[in-house]
C-alpha cells in the first residue's frame, strides 16, 4: 500500500466531508494509478490532475509514495 495526500479544489470539496475541508490522506494499492484515485473519489467528466505541482495528462501515470495530488476542474475564461 501506498499514502497519497490529496487536495480537492472549487466545487469538487464536496465529494469530501464538509470537516475534510477539501483535503485526505489516502491509502492506495501499489501500482494505483491517477485513474484509480478518481474511481475511488467517485470524480468523473473533464478534470485536471497536478501531482506534485505538476499536471498529468494521462490518466495511467502511476503513484508513487507520498504524492501530492490536486484536482480541479479547468477555468475556462478570457474576452
Amino acid at each position: 500500500m501506498i499514502t497519497v495526500h490529496v487536495r480537492l479544489l472549487g466545487m469538487l470539496r464536496d465529494k469530501l466531508p464538509r470537516e475534510a475541508k477539501g483535503r485526505a490522506t489516502l491509502q492506495m494499492p501499489d501500482g494505483a494509478t491517477v485513474a484509480d484515485l478518481l474511481a475511488r473519489l467517485d470524480l468523473k467528466g473533464h478534470l485536471q490532475v497536478a501531482i506534485n505541482d505538476t499536471i498529468v495528462e494521462n490518466e495511467d501515470t502511476p503513484l508513487r509514495p507520498g504524492d501530492q495530488v490536486e484536482i480541479f476542474r479547468p477555468a475556462a475564461g478570457g474576452q
